[in-house]
This record gives structure tokens, C-alpha cells and sequence, in this order.
């Protein structure tokens, strides 16, 4: 792909990330260096993806904001198992792409799937017994909440968002707090990943959308194997930390094997 496309998708991307970070930049590069359209043919890391495609620039921006899975994670030998209505919602995003008609449709729901894999992992991390603490408040002891529920609780008790703790840490009660909390669990592209496929979803959901977009059913996939990934990764009360020091279930660091994408502070 020409050096003008990687560009305009470039400027485009980081003109409304609300969530960027200081790597991503290079990540972002790295991703469309893979990606090429020639004649009808869109092709990312060397895949052949679609063959219908116009080849112009606000197409390829298109495609690269419909499949932000797989521009920055790829598919795992293991198979993964998924709550039911993960499940559900990825054989529902998969029928919608094959229609070919409702393709803002079909990528908000791919995007719902890794929202909805963020509040799951949370509330596998709850655990059944959940304690809220306060400063000056005495302690709180709930059983059987999930992180809808839990949420819905501390709003209509007005016990605040952004300074009470549940189960010794911080509650995250909003998107971006969620999403923080969830990528401590993640590699650093798997993260950009949730935080730009989630940015690109509330645009969506809010009318905002200025995109011809493209889906595919391989970004299907691989988003369920990053719902699948996280889950795996989460034990009830386990503790939180960075995740540029966080041991994954395995025992290895998250992040050692993408050194080459932390980038440097300007």
C-alpha cells in the first residue's frame, strides 16, 4: 500500500483515539505496513480478504477500523471456551457479516464482544463474595455480583465511583477505568487493541460514524480468542499488578516478546 494511504489511515486513527498511549504509534505503523490493496483485492499479512474491495484510501480506513483484531493479534492453536452470551454474540456478528448489508452493524457487535469479555473478566475477578470499602464508611459485603450488578448497586447508593475500593482495589466504574483494568491482563498490542476497538464502538453507537467499513469473519475469530485469552488469565481475588511486570497464568511476562513496540517518550 502506497505511503499516502498509510498516512491518511495514520492521521485519521490518532485525529479521535481518546485512549492512545504512548507506543502506539509504532504499533499502529507496524500493522498497516502489513496491510495492501491492489485492484479489488484487500490483503493483510499476506491473507487475501476480500476480493470485491475498491481499493482507495477511505476504504482502506474502513477496513483497518472494522478489523482492529486482526491488525493487532492473531489467532492461537488453543480453543478457548466463552460464556454462552459471548458465544451467542460472536455466531450473531459472524451471521451479520455474511450478509454483506449491515456492516456498521456487524462491528459494533465484534467490539461489544471484547466490552463484554472486560466486564466478564471483572466479574470472574470478583469472585462470590465482594467487599466495598470506603474511607470513613463501613465495610460493605455483598455475595452473587457481577460487574452490572455490582455498578448498578454503588450507583443507586450513591457510594461514588472513583474512590471506594472492592476487594482492596479500586472499583472501575467507568469505560476508561475498565479498560485500564483490563489491560494489565493483556500484551501491549492485544491493549491497543481493546482501547481503539472500543473508542471506534462509541463513535459508532453515538451516530458518529464517517466510515465505509469492511469486516471480516477472521477478526471474529480473533476477537473471541482475546475475550478467551483474558478470561483465561483471571482467578477470583487474584491480585492486580502492572502489566509491564504481570506474570501471566503460564509464568511468562505478558510483554517480553513485544520489546520492539515500546517506543520512546518524546
Amino acid at each position: 500500500m502506497n505511503n499516502e494511504y498509510l498516512q491518511y489511515i495514520s492521521d485519521q486513527v490518532f485525529d479521535f483515539f481518546q485512549y492512545p498511549e504512548y507506543y502506539d504509534k509504532t504499533m499502529i505503523d507496524t500493522a498497516l505496513q502489513k496491510l495492501d490493496c491492489s485492484g479489488k483485492k484487500i490483503i493483510f499479512n499476506g491473507m487475501e480478504l476480500k476480493t470485491d474491495f475498491v481499493c482507495n484510501k477511505e476504504n482502506a480506513l474502513g477496513f483497518f477500523l472494522a478489523n482492529i483484531p486482526l491488525m493487532f493479534s492473531t489467532l492461537d492453536n488453543k480453543k478457548y471456551e466463552l460464556p454462552q452470551k459471548l458465544k451467542k454474540l460472536r455466531l450473531d456478528t459472524e451471521e451479520l457479516i455474511k450478509l454483506e448489508k449491515f456492516n456498521e452493524v456487524a462491528t459494533l457487535d465484534l467490539y461489544l464482544l471484547l466490552e463484554m469479555a472486560m466486564r466478564c473478566a471483572y466479574s470472574k475477578w470478583l469472585g462470590n463474595r465482594i467487599a466495598i470499602s470506603k474511607i470513613g464508611m463501613k465495610d460493605i459485603v455483598l455475595t452473587g455480583y457481577d460487574y452490572r450488578k455490582l455498578k448498578l448497586y454503588i450507583r443507586l447508593n450513591r457510594l461514588g465511583r472513583t474512590d471506594i475500593n472492592v476487594n482492596g482495589e479500586p472499583f472501575p466504574g467507568s469505560e476508561n477505568s475498565l479498560l485500564t483494568w483490563a489491560t494489565k491482563f493483556v500484551d501491549r498490542p492485544t491493549g491497543l487493541a481493546l482501547r481503539l476497538s472500543l473508542n471506534v464502538r462509541n463513535l459508532l453507537a453515538h451516530g458518529e460514524n464517517e466510515w465505509s467499513l469492511f469486516p471480516v469473519l477472521e477478526s471474529v475469530a480473533i476477537a473471541s480468542d482475546i475475550a478467551g485469552k483474558l478470561l483465561l488469565e483471571i482467578r477470583p481475588g487474584m491480585q492486580i499488578i502492572s502489566h509491564k511486570n504481570f506474570k501471566s497464568s503460564t509464568g511468562r511476562n505478558i510483554n517480553e516478546r513485544y520489546k520492539t513496540f515500546r517506543g520512546n517518550r518524546h
